[in-house]
């Protein structure tokens, strides 16, 4: 294993005198990046990917290394005690003693215990890679695992109830698709159709409806930009159709019926035949498809606990750096490979499936949550129309990072008569002194009465948000410390960048 190859006799006979085709398929059938179980008789020894062409080396060792036809390869994992434990279940599961492999090399297809056990090892080294990556500090985890506890302890019980039931109301739905479509039946009409048509007879009318729109709700939107994304459209004149990749805007339904059999229909079928999710992956991600994002929605359907119900490609790049520090192909991998470290960290029960809905809510939550409050961009600015909801969408958010304390962000609102001495000091009258005059001190403002706040609880995060910001004069609100709003110039504030107020002076003479 020193020199990282694996390998076999370039050529010998059975007991009948006939060539054995190990050493053919060990050079021919075996791609780079199969994955192989290296054994001892029986016992497993080690789990291996395959990285290079076969070839033939002559600088052999006849009492170690003997065998000339080899492969490169990268070692996995070694046979350990999860393994062990790992195969005792199986071969238990499966009433087997020990593994069972005629011939030198197998190639690893059907179901039986050392086959699915293989399978089984190879995720378990993926997990045990992912968690080893984990991108997250001790302080972070613990940061997250309180505020996915706080999250779930704040949902009611008919919400509960609502999430286990919609599921398993649209996975009941969901099988008369994949009937239709394992058996080769599904129909154009069940694909793409007008609602309320006397065809669009099955579960949400039609598939493409069905798994854009009516699973929304518990398994999250998966918009496809453009119902064209679909591939082939049932325009609204509910005659003729429109197929994206022909640029037949009009066709027929006889072309439409051609391009869905030829095209879409054993696609379908491919993705839902495979059970395994890296398959279900790699076919998806690989596919001519438009509208990748509603494939994936197939493979959620079958396997709930392997995938977080988010699909936006910019949600799931923000969750999986977050969370993992290394370099995944492809988004629904990445997506795959958030959810594995989510549920291990945050100790998701993978049973109860309302407890997936509320993964899936609560990173959606979590990563635009975070998008208002990175410390990587302090100074964020939310603009649109009156009444879109970006005041209550920051209240929101930061009410969710700060866990409920309303202590650590202030909301304020601007208004043209706003001051400097409102925003950050001023000299204000306090009152009558016993002589009858008007007494006059020195005041904080309300950003600085936060910023002192703030500085009590340096280990603290806190959020200051302004409300309608250009409403007011911002250089006589904010006057020298306007300056200060640029992340490089409040730094090392022991040694640099501190600044002087207009009012420092009597501040000075008070002390």
């Amino acid at each position: 294993m020193k020199k990282q190859v694996i390998g076999m006799g370039e050529y010998w006979e059975d007991k009948k005198g006939n060539p054995v085709v190990d050493p053919k398929l060990f050079k021919d059938d075996m791609k780079i990046d199969d994955v192989v179980m290296v054994r001892d008789g029986s016992t497993p020894v080690a789990l291996v990917k395959v990285k290079g062409d076969a070839y033939i080396e002559h600088n052999t060792d006849d009492e170690f290394d003997w065998f000339k036809l080899r492969r490169q390869i990268e070692i996995l994992g070694f046979y350990e005690e999860d393994e062990k434990n790992l195969l005792d279940q199986i071969l238990t599961a499966y009433g087997k003693s020990h593994i069972q492999a005629p011939g030198t090399l197998t190639n690893c297809s059907g179901s039986n215990a050392t086959n699915n056990f293989i399978v089984e090892w190879y995720k378990l080294r993926n997990h045990k890679r992912l968690m080893e990556n984990i991108n997250l500090s001790e302080e972070r985890q613990t940061q997250i695992k309180a505020l996915w506890n706080k999250f779930k302890s704040e949902t009611k019980e008919e919400e509960k109830k609502f999430n286990n039931d919609e599921v398993e109301k649209l996975i009941s739905a969901w099988k008369s698709y994949k009937d239709k479509i394992l058996n080769d039946t599904l129909s154009l009409d069940d694909y793409t159709n007008i609602l309320g048509s006397s065809t669009a007879t099955m579960p949400g009318g039609y598939l493409c409806n069905f798994l854009e729109r009516t699973t929304r709700i518990v398994l999250g939107s998966s918009k496809p930009g453009t119902a064209f994304n679909f591939e082939v459209k049932l325009n609204d004149d509910n005659s003729t159709y429109h197929i994206k990749s022909t640029s037949k805007p009009n066709a027929s339904r006889q072309d439409a019926e051609i391009y869905f059999n030829n095209n879409i229909k054993g696609l379908l079928k491919s993705i839902v035949s495979k059970t395994d999710p890296l398959e279900k992956i790699h076919l998806i991600e690989n596919s001519n498809y438009s509208a990748k994002q509603v494939l994936m929605k197939l493979a959620v359907l079958d396997n709930l606990s392997d995938f977080l119900y988010i699909y936006s490609t910019q949600w799931l790049e923000e969750l999986y750096n977050e969370f993992i520090d290394s370099e995944a192909e492809g988004i629904f991998r990445k997506n795959h490979q958030v959810c594995l470290v989510a549920k291990k960290l945050l100790d998701v029960n993978e049973e109860d499936k309302n407890e997936l809905v509320l993964l899936s809510r609560f990173l959606w939550r979590f990563v635009n949550s975070k998008a208002i409050a990175d410390t990587n961009n302090p100074n964020v600015i939310l603009y649109g129309p009156p009444g879109t909801g970006k005041t209550f969408s920051v209240k929101s958010s930061l009410d969710f990072v700060c866990q409920g304390d309303t202590s650590r962000y202030e909301i304020l609102q601007f208004h043209p008569s706003f001051t400097y001495e409102d925003f950050i000091e001023g000299i204000k009258p306090k009152g009558v002194s016993k002589d009858g005059n008007i007494r006059f001190e020195l005041v904080n403002g309300i950003f600085k009465n936060f910023c002192i706040k703030a500085k009590k609880y340096p280990e603290k995060d806190f959020y200051f948000v302004v409300d309608e910001i250009n409403r007011a004069n911002l250089s006589m609100v904010f006057g020298e410390t306007l300056s200060l709003l640029e992340k490089d110039y409040r730094q090392d504030t022991k040694n640099k960048n501190l600044i002087r107020t207009q009012y420092s002076a009597l501040i000075e003479d008070l002390i």
